[in-house]
């Protein structure tokens, strides 16, 4: 019976010190968090290089025995303007930045003179996207990856903040960086939704991309993934992970 019980002991030792020490802590943190987040961390500003890559969106922050690190979405807007439908005229705006205010654009038709609503608002926003991934070390910052994605007036990228986040799929205790993202444009050529998967080889880390593409516009076109070479390499647990926010996004855009 002692000897039953020394081995369950241990079992149950071994459990605690090695297996939970292997599991994840992870938190989503948005710009309403962000004072919460700055009191929290006094080494990292949610606005982390605000002046070079825009405002944060979202960070992801993740502890485990492998270190703590934040994955931290950026967008860095130039314009923004909207087109406002209405039942007989449609009306152009520009965003005003410095006054914080919408105005007219020079092309446009004039606001309806009298008090008729709004039917539609189509929304265009000319910006890059920028996700950056930083380790705390010793007190201090040290990037350790940068993915960007530059928009312009007729592609725009936008990340899929629900398939964006940090797991651990093959249970290794190291962490892995799932980055979703969509580029739409107003062109015929297929659309792309691109699933990436930073992982860790030894301190360095290496970039896996899965992309699907969406048909738009011409016939041939059929919707197909194709996933690089270091995407194959991939853990099966991974690549599932990965494929599952691929089918997830398939399954919201069809539906939409």
């Amino acid at each position: 019976m002692r000897k039953f019980l020394f081995t369950f002991l241990s079992l149950l030792f071994f459990y605690v010190s090695f297996g939970q020490n292997k599991s994840l802590k992870v938190t989503y943190f948005y710009p309403k968090d962000s004072l919460l987040f700055n009191q929290q961390f006094e080494e990292l500003e949610y606005n982390y290089e605000f002046k070079t890559y825009g405002k944060t969106t979202m960070i992801v922050h993740c502890e485990s025995a492998f270190g703590v690190f934040d994955f931290i979405f950026k967008k860095q807007i130039f314009k923004l303007s909207r087109i406002l439908d209405y039942e007989n005229t449609s009306v152009s705006e520009v965003f005003d930045f410095k006054t914080k205010k919408w105005k007219l654009t020079e092309d446009s038709n004039p606001y309806p003179t009298t008090n008729t609503e709004v039917v539609d608002t189509i929304n265009y926003s000319e910006h890059n996207l920028y996700a950056l991934i930083v380790a705390h070390d010793h007190g201090g910052i040290v990037q350790k990856a940068k993915f960007q994605d530059f928009g312009n007036v007729v592609y725009w990228p936008e990340f899929d903040y629900p398939n964006c986040s940090i797991s651990d799929e093959n249970k290794d205790g190291i962490p892995e960086f799932y980055l979703s993202y969509f580029g739409n444009s107003d062109g015929l050529d297929a659309k792309p939704y691109k699933q990436i998967v930073y992982t860790f080889n030894n301190k360095n880390i290496e970039k896996s991309k899965a992309t699907s593409y969406y048909p738009s516009g011409n016939e041939e076109d059929k919707y197909h993934v194709d996933n690089d070479e270091n995407w194959k390499k991939l853990p099966i647990s991974i690549q599932n992970k990965s494929q599952k926010l691929i089918k997830n996004h398939k399954l919201r855009f069809e539906t939409n």
